[in-house]
């Protein structure tokens, strides 16, 4: 819309320009310039209708729920605390992030499916595993009964025991790219 006001929080740009300002960078932008493809082609956007600003600063995880609700629907995250706040929220996450891709996608599946308000507290459930020794003793056999489930679809994908592994399947196991 004319005369509207973009602003794009990006904690990880303009960093020294950051820290020489006290904490706190904005920089206007007013045009935008594309690079496309082999030969560089270059298309101008002046931004004369809108204001576009670009701020650096740091978004403590504290304040990461307030900040967001004052974001628009769709939003851009950068971190897994961030996307998962932006997903909590009914925010739209408009790109996959670039690590985690997998649960990134169980994410939406959640959201889509209102699964969200089943998937437990993380701060619970450590503080059970921390403190609840039945908790505890759970946690070991099912880490057991996964680690033997995986040796075995590992063995079956090789056609090796374990103790015949030579160092790089040893090394692409422990990696997670076997089973």
């Amino acid at each position: 819309e004319a005369g509207g006001v973009d602003v794009v929080v990006a904690p990880n740009i303009f960093t020294a320009s950051r820290a020489a300002a006290g904490g706190v960078f904005v920089a206007r932008v007013e045009q935008l310039t594309l690079v496309c493809g082999e030969k560089s082609t270059r298309t101008e956007f002046p931004l004369k209708d809108r204001q576009l600003f670009v701020v650096s600063i740091k978004v403590p995880r504290a304040e990461m729920r307030t900040f967001l609700e004052q974001c628009e629907e769709r939003v851009f995250t950068t971190g897994d605390q961030s996307l998962a706040e932006a997903m909590y929220m009914d925010k739209l996450p408009c790109l996959p992030p670039d690590a985690k891709v997998h649960q990134w996608e169980l994410a939406i599946m959640a959201k889509a499916t209102g699964a969200l308000e089943e998937i437990p507290d993380l701060g619970a459930v450590l503080r059970r595993l921390a403190t609840d020794p039945a908790s505890q003793e759970l946690a070991k056999r099912q880490s057991k009964a996964r680690s033997e489930a995986l040796e075995k679809k590992i063995t079956a994908q090789i056609g090796l025991p374990p103790e015949a592994w030579n160092p790089t399947q040893q090394m692409l196991a422990r990696a997670g790219f076997l089973g």
